[in-house]
């Protein structure tokens, strides 16, 4: 049973990893994107989501990641631990319309639209 697991496991692993790559990659507003600080006059800057394979990261946070299956190309949802010694976990709905995705924390707290940033030179 074990062996079959595992060999399911192998097999489906790159089918997700290809299915999420749309979601992947430096997701903000142009606030974000640019850096811009996040008041007037101050010196923290806005950062934009950094999502890769393992990791989803907005500034000095950082969230470990576990996929679950995308559905439809368009929807996928994530299991996140955030934090270090006080890790909290959350479900994180990622939802992808055209140009824009949008961030759904516990249902609660929405990020977006957020759009592609510009590479960085």
């Amino acid at each position: 049973m074990r062996v079959w697991i595992c060999l399911i496991w192998v097999i489906a692993t790159p089918l997700f990893a290809e299915n999420r790559a749309p979601f992947l990659g430096t997701w903000g507003t142009p606030h974000q994107c640019a850096g811009d600080p996040i008041i007037q006059g101050g010196t923290k800057r806005a950062a934009p989501f950094e999502i890769t394979a393992d990791w989803i990261r907005n500034g000095e946070t950082w969230c470990a990641l576990r996929w679950f299956r995308v559905q439809g190309g368009d929807f996928v949802s994530t299991r996140a631990r955030c934090g270090e010694d006080s890790a909290i976990t959350y479900r994180l709905d990622m939802v992808l319309n055209t140009d824009r995705l949008t961030l759904i924390w516990d249902e609660a707290l929405v990020n977006g639209p957020l759009f592609r940033c510009p590479p960085t030179q």
